[in-house]
């Protein structure tokens, strides 16, 4: 391609895809604001022998609040992807001519989210399901210079196909036991106890997989071979937040059958402590936020398991902005000292300041930090565990609330060692490169890092409002622990705290 016609091709990538992303961003704060009970519309699509597959949209307060999220992040991952994805000085060309694809898969990968959110059809939702598997394969595999990309795509397509056979197997038991696939008829249908406890577990196999639990965690923090902000894009909008969204969206089959929660309790908190135990030992940068994204994982499929999806939810949506701004915030580290390698960084507080306080905001939500988001939606979840564990108040047994609420304790003071650990030696101590040329990411990368501390700073005071927490409730759902509101203060919040202090000081 002539380097004319490639710049051509890129100007009309960057405008689609940023139009597509800022247009689905619009319409989704519109249904934000106009959305107030359920929504629901379909049409029969294909009829096999009485089984009919519907397309069907269904909108509520949740769907909107998650599209909002997801189509947030998805704007800012594109005008980012503008400057990150430029070739360095020293190669031929200044261009990379593989944007124009690179910035359509992000679009599929968004639409394919959004579909998993909306969809009012079982069917529908394993497409949607399907088609962010395969954009995380071309994602992931889009500098094929890189010696690990390749296999890396391989692997996180692979093990997500492995639980994804679960999952369909799992939506065949529910339609034909229904004889419809359309969300709300699988909801009311009376199925029997062996079916839901048999389905229920088949789509946690596929949950596990696209939300990285144990054991088919092992492809996430492989990931980390893609460019950085499609690791942006997967760890804070799409594929992990679809399977935690999907037991949300089903969640009276899963309490019909308490065995799925305990099985998905006993999960979470061993992705939990593995994902944040891993984190510790990590030097390259990525991969400690890869590690703490399973570990995040692990709160919220700890939340559902002990009864409430409106926390699980309050801390995917705080995550998806804390989470997204510490992933573009390390790809500026990177793109300014050309290393992911924490030993070979240190003491770029002075040089890159912006970055270095965007920095702070996120791994302060990240370690629960008061009053960043993060802290008020963990301690929703912690909160809600404390209570299934001493006064019995979840669909599964007490004892899972207990291991919900001990590993999250535990998680807490690790998430606080690790995010210090990452500051400690990025940011501060003597500077192991020349910091002459260092400085700030230019405003293409700058100004979605800088907007992104926004929502991680105050994202989590939304909890106090109650048409927010009341958005969050799914109609269908009694929620347990939580009835009074998201956010919880008193004496409750001192123990975690001081896990974090315990954390910290380590």
């Amino acid at each position: 391609t002539s380097a004319t016609g490639g710049d051509r091709a890129r100007t009309a990538a960057v405008t689609l895809g940023v139009a597509g992303a800022a247009g689905a961003l619009a319409l989704a704060v519109a249904l934000l604001l106009t959305v107030d009970g359920p929504t629901e519309t379909s049409a029969t699509w294909v009829d096999f022998g009485g089984l009919a597959v519907t397309l069907g949209v269904r909108l509520d307060g949740a769907a909107a609040l998650v599209a909002v999220a997801v189509t947030a992040v998805a704007l800012a991952v594109q005008v980012y992807s503008i400057g990150y994805l430029r070739r360095g000085p020293h190669d031929d060309v200044d261009v990379d001519h593989r944007y124009p694809p690179y910035a359509a898969q992000i679009s599929l990968f968004t639409g394919a989210m959004l579909l998993v959110v909306v969809a009012g059809d079982l069917i529908m939702l394993l497409v949607g399901w399907e088609v962010m598997g395969l954009c995380s394969y071309l994602l992931i595999a889009h500098d094929r210079r890189l010696a690990g990309a390749p296999a890396a795509a391989m692997k996180a397509f692979l093990v997500t196909r492995v639980g994804d056979v679960g999952f369909l197997l799992g939506i065949a038991l529910l339609g034909v036991s229904t004889g419809s696939f359309r969300i709300a008829d699988v909801l009311a249908h009376d199925h029997s106890g062996a079916t839901l406890t048999a389905a229920g577990l088949l789509l946690l196999a596929g949950v596990a997989g696209k939300s990285a639990q144990f054991p088919l965690h092992t492809w996430l923090p492989d990931a980390m071979a893609g460019p950085t902000p499609i690791s942006a894009l997967i760890h804070a909008a799409t594929m992990v937040a679809a399977g935690v969204y999907a037991v949300a969206r089903l969640y009276p089959l899963f309490t019909a059958a308490p065995v799925t929660l305990t099985v998905l309790g006993v999960l979470g908190a061993i992705t939990l402590l593995l994902g944040a135990l891993a984190a510790t030992a990590q030097d390259d940068i990525k991969r400690v936020l890869a590690w703490s994204t399973v570990s995040q994982l692990g709160y919220m499929t700890g939340a559902l398991a002990v009864g409430s999806p409106s926390a699980a939810l309050f801390h995917l949506l705080t995550h998806a902005a804390f989470k997204a701004l510490l992933f573009l915030a390390a790809g500026a580290v990177i793109h300014a000292v050309g290393t992911t390698l924490m030993s070979e960084m240190g003491g770029l507080r002075r040089s890159m300041p912006v970055t270095f306080w965007c920095t702070v905001v996120g791994l302060g939500a990240l370690a629960g930090v008061p009053p960043f988001a993060g802290f008020w939606s963990k301690d929703g979840v912690l909160t809600v565990a404390e209570s299934a564990a001493l006064e019995g108040t979840g669909p599964a047994p007490s004892w899972v609330g207990w291991i919900v609420w001990i590993a999250g304790l535990v998680g807490v003071a690790i998430t606080a060692w690790y995010a210090g650990r990452l500051l400690l030696r990025a940011f501060f101590g003597t500077p192991r490169l020349p910091l002459v040329h260092l400085h700030d990411p230019p405003a293409v990368l700058r100004w979605p890092v800088l907007l992104l501390a926004v929502p991680a700073a105050l994202l989590g005071l939304a909890g106090f409002v109650g048409a927010f927490a009341d958005r969050l409730r799914f109609p269908t759902v009694p929620v347990a622990g939580s009835e009074d509101g998201l956010v919880h203060l008193g004496s409750r919040v001192l123990l975690p705290l001081a896990f974090l202090l315990l954390g910290a000081a380590l």
